[in-house]
């Protein structure tokens, strides 16, 4: 029996399906629901120093601020796209979205930066029931630390997603956004228009996402941090169809590839290890990588240990 300790957060008494009921609840007391997403594959990069990325923060919470009547659940921004999960009227995730669009074009020609920007326009799919509300705020609080094998869902901080089922934000120190000089509130809007709401606040000149995305009622659509974290690293194959969806590129850590691809070795071969299939059978499932999981060339490479110039040629970049 597990013993408890004095000061321990109270054991949590519901049953699975009081907790279901609960989120089940929520669910249909808000809505409607939307994933905004761009096309990285088509746009620029968008971010490429981290003052670059610590203005598109900023700017997701200018612009959150300014569309009070939508909520933002989580975002992550990549190098040449976003993400986000909203909740609310299509007019107003729109003009939330043409507000971003327009201030971060004004923010690069300011700097210097040559961006063509005519590409990045956002997608807003609907959300239509509960599970898929759960892939999708795992999927998009999954993209940013995919990006490299060192990151963990915690230490990629150009989104809202390491905040989930994480008591230590709440410990950061932060200071009240209308507290700050005028020439700090314009350096961290690059505006003069610095009005903000009370609930802003700033952290290291960034603003926090957890002074405007609803986190907590975020985390409210899952049972507990249990079934969070057992979505977040096992989950892939509903990832998988949401980066079709959404033409994402790369969606699966290589360990979750590798799974998928030990899965397809023994169901069609009786081979455990992909190391061990024959030249033929590796370039059968490389195509089934690429076209049913997206898989990357190097992804490819890696995992079968095919020759490059293999892969490329079955593979070619469309230039």
């Amino acid at each position: 029996m597990e013993k408890e300790f004095p000061g321990a957060s109270a054991p949590d008494s519901r049953t699975f399906y009081d907790k279901e009921n609960q989120c089940e609840y929520l669910f249909n007391q808000s809505g409607p629901f939307w994933h905004l997403c761009t096309p990285g594959h088509l746009t620029e990069i968008l971010f490429t120093t981290d003052e670059e990325f610590g203005f598109g923060m900023n700017l997701m919470g200018i612009c959150a601020d300014r569309v009070p009547g939508l909520k933002i659940y989580t975002f992550e921004l990549m190098n040449n796209h976003l993400h986000c999960i909203l909740s609310g009227g299509r007019k107003d995730c729109e003009d939330l979205f043409e507000m971003y669009h327009a201030r971060l074009q004004r923010y690069l020609v300011i700097t210097g930066r040559e961006a063509d920007l005519s590409a990045f326009k956002a997608s807003l799919l609907s959300i239509p029931d509960m599970q898929a509300l759960r892939n999708e705020i795992v999927y998009v609080n999954r993209n940013g630390y995919l990006v490299k094998p060192s990151y963990t869902p915690y230490s990629y901080l150009w989104g809202a997603g390491y905040l989930y089922f994480n008591p230590i934000y709440e410990l950061m120190p932060s200071t009240a956004f209308n507290s700050l000089t005028l020439r700090d509130k314009r350096n961290i809007c690059r505006s003069r228009d610095v009005a903000m709401s009370e609930r802003v606040r700033v952290f290291n000149n960034i603003i926090l996402p957890s002074s405007f995305c609803c986190i907590k009622e975020g985390e409210c659509f899952f049972r507990d941090a249990h079934h969070y974290f057992n979505q977040l690293s096992k989950n892939y194959e509903a990832y998988c169809e949401i980066a079709k969806r959404l033409k994402d590129s790369v969606f699966l850590s290589d360990e979750e590839m590798y799974s998928a691809v030990q899965s397809m070795c023994l169901k069609s071969y009786n081979l455990s290890k992909p190391v061990l299939l024959p030249s033929a059978a590796k370039i059968d499932i490389a195509k089934k990588m690429h076209y049913d999981y997206n898989a990357s060339n190097k992804q490819i490479q890696r995992i079968l240990k095919i020759d490059a110039g293999i892969v490329k040629s079955l593979f070619p970049k469309i230039m």
